[in-house]
């Protein structure tokens, strides 16, 4: 079994950090910050080459079949049905 580990700011008869070792502290975890900001990086340009409309889900490979016009024809048709129910609606 492991025993936990032990840092060297919970021991009494500790002096504090040499420069050495804040140096190297330093270096380290602007090195380990750098690494994450870059894997942040290429993991949110993969994101961005897929798009919204990415040929992952079922609306984007419908989209994705469809032409511009399509789209908007589509989308004129069920706006005017939309609007045509909106006004039945409002006389009753």
């Amino acid at each position: 079994m492991s025993t936990p580990k032990e840092l060297p700011h919970e021991k009494e008869a500790w002096n504090g950090y040499t420069l050495d070792e804040l140096r190297y502290m330093r270096a380290y975890t602007a090195a380990r910050l750098e690494i994450n900001r870059d894997r942040l990086r290429r993991n949110f340009g993969n994101v961005k080459k897929l798009g919204p409309a990415s040929s992952t889900g079922l609306l984007g490979k419908v989209l994705g079949t469809l032409s511009y016009l399509d789209i908007a024809l589509v989308t004129f048709r069920i706006g005017s049905k939309a609007f045509k129910a909106m006004r039945w609606l409002k006389r009753k």
